[in-house]
């Protein structure tokens, strides 16, 4: 008996240590807020959509909409030994408000990806994942691509990445009719990256995204530095080809489009200043326009400051391209926390393009994570 009792204790001893080489975590978020627009023409990166509708401003309308895309996500971690492990994660988008799936061409909009690290070696991805010139942006970004006052894919320019879940076909007679409407996707499906170790704070990631031959490939790269108060990067994203003949094809065509930009955050403590730069170049030389390059300049001051129990978040920018309107926004938001895991916020984006009428939208909501 006392055998059989000390086999089953170093069998359970060993399970136990195997069940803790390896992990699975289900996270997700639940985010909601009322939004109201004074319906100027100029629209809000982050606020609702909408257009006049049979002699109704749907620009308008109240309405409950999320400031953090809602999420379920699932990701796992397995130690193989000698410093090597291997990871996933999938993450499903949804619509808190109607229970609606957030794309319907994408389940899992999120990241989807399988990874390989070594401690000493850094980590290789392959799926969907962001590309490398979405981290600089995001950071510096108060709002964190986020609600009716985020920078978000403003800060992409006239970019917009090469992805084959969402693609597009430019057309018009215009210049500006020959960059609306392209994906703008922060992620880059297909993707082989790769992230180094910290080196001091410096870290590297490059990323191609394969076009299998229905779009152009996407390849990314960027360069962080962060430690102590500073933080400071540069990020490079370029699309080169479409499809099987990439210079005969105009529809669909993004060869080319380029994307630079630069970060740089100092943190005082009573405030963090975070100013960013970017320039984009979509070529357009075979679309049916034959218009030529389109070259934006992007750039943005924002901040953080710690005022009271939360966060106030500010930010102003600029979009300027060659052919076309400029864009100026302006975003004010302050989150008050509830809990490590729940939290308010109230936020106001004011958005002014050139020849439209201001737009002016607000949201008030709250955000759990688990």
């Amino acid at each position: 008996m006392k055998k059989s009792l000390l086999a089953l204790a170093v069998l359970g001893a060993f399970a136990g240590a195997a069940s803790a080489q390896s992990s699975v975590t289900i996270y997700g978020s639940l985010d909601l807020g009322v939004t109201k627009s004074n319906g100027g023409t100029s629209g809000n990166n982050g606020g609702q959509a909408g257009n006049v509708n049979g002699g109704i401003d749907q620009r308008k309308a109240w309405t409950l909409q999320s400031a953090n895309a809602p999420r379920l996500g699932f990701r796992g971690n397995e130690d193989l030994g000698g410093g090597m492990s291997a990871q996933f994660q999938i993450e499903h988008r949804y619509n808190v408000d109607t229970g609606t799936q957030n794309n319907a061409g994408t389940f899992w909009q999120g990241r989807s990806y399988l990874q390989l690290s070594h401690a000493a070696a850094g980590r290789v991805f392959l799926g969907r994942d962001y590309g490398a010139s979405f981290w600089p942006a995001v950071k510096s970004d108060p709002f964190g691509f986020d609600g009716v006052a985020q920078l978000g894919t403003l800060m992409y320019g006239s970019f917009r990445s090469a992805n084959p879940n969402t693609a597009v076909t430019r057309t018009g007679t215009t210049a500006a009719a020959a960059v609306t409407g392209l994906g703008n996707n922060v992620r880059v499906s297909n993707q082989i990256g790769y992230k180094s170790p910290s080196f001091g704070g410096l870290t590297l990631q490059i990323g191609t995204g394969l076009g299998e031959n229905a779009v152009g490939r996407d390849d990314s790269f960027n360069v962080e530095y962060g430690a102590g108060p500073i933080y400071a990067a540069v990020a490079y994203e370029r699309v080169k080809g479409t499809g099987s003949d990439p210079i005969a094809t105009a529809a669909n065509s993004r060869d080319g489009d380029r994307l630079m930009s630069f970060a740089v955050h100092y943190d005082f403590g009573i405030v963090k200043p975070m100013l960013y730069f970017s320039r984009s170049q979509v070529d357009n030389v075979n679309t049916p326009v034959g218009i030529g390059d389109v070259d934006t300049d992007f750039v943005s001051l924002g901040a953080l400051a710690p005022i009271g129990p939360g966060t106030l978040k500010a930010a102003i920018a600029r979009l300027k391209p060659d052919l076309g309107n400029r864009t100026k926004k302006l975003g004010l938001g302050y989150d008050y926390p509830l809990s490590k895991r729940t939290n308010l916020y109230a936020d106001v984006g004011v958005t002014k393009t050139d020849t439209l009428t201001r737009n002016t939208t607000w949201s008030f909501g709250a955000k759990h994570t688990f």
